[in-house]
C-alpha cells in the first residue's frame, strides 16, 4: 500500500469539506467609478464594488487583486486587504483606489476614456476548520471580477 504525503490528504480533506459547506460565493459589481485627485504626476481614481453575499451565513473577506487598463494599456495594479466580513444575506461597498500616473505624452491625460478593471478577491468560507485550512494557505476560495467603461478624467 503507497502512502500518501499529508499534505495531498489534507488538501483533499479541505476541498471535499468546503464542497460540503454548501456556503456560495460572493458577487461583486461595479457601482461607481470616480476621480478623486488630479495632480501634474497623475490622476487618482477610486472604484466601488457592491460585495453582496447570497449565504445565511457571515462571509470574512482576506484580500483583493487588481488591475487597470486605461486606453487599452495596463496603468495599475494593486493588493489591498478587503478589511470586511460580509454580513449574512447582505450587501456592503469595497473601496479600491488605483493612481494612473502621466508618462511622457500623457500629460494631456482629459476627456473620458475607456477602462478595464479586474481583480479577484479572497474570502474564507463558514468554520474554524476551513478558516485555518486558509491560513495554512492549503485551500483559499476566491471570486473573479471585472468591468469596463468610461472614466471621466475631466478637462
Amino acid at each position: 500500500m503507497k502512502t500518501r504525503p499529508l499534505a495531498y490528504t489534507l488538501l483533499a480533506l479541505s476541498l471535499a469539506l468546503v464542497g460540503c459547506s454548501g456556503a456560495r460565493a460572493p458577487s461583486l459589481s461595479v457601482s461607481e467609478v470616480y476621480v478623486v485627485e488630479r495632480t501634474s504626476e497623475g490622476v487618482a481614481v477610486e472604484f466601488v464594488l457592491d460585495a453582496e453575499n447570497p449565504n445565511s451565513v457571515e462571509l470574512p473577506l482576506r484580500q483583493v487583486f487588481y488591475s487597470l487598463s486605461v486606453d487599452g494599456r495596463r496603468v495599475f495594479s494593486g493588493e489591498r486587504s478587503a478589511e470586511a466580513t460580509l454580513r449574512r444575506d447582505g450587501t456592503q461597498q469595497i473601496r479600491l483606489p488605483a493612481v494612473v500616473p502621466f508618462g511622457t505624452g500623457e500629460a494631456t491625460l482629459r476627456g473620458a476614456r475607456p477602462y478595464r478593471l479586474h481583480g479577484t478577491l479572497r474570502y474564507v468560507t463558514p468554520g474554524a476548520f476551513a478558516e485555518a485550512m486558509f491560513e495554512a494557505g492549503l485551500n483559499r476560495p476566491s471570486v473573479s471580477f471585472s468591468d469596463s467603461g468610461t472614466i471621466d478624467f475631466g478637462e
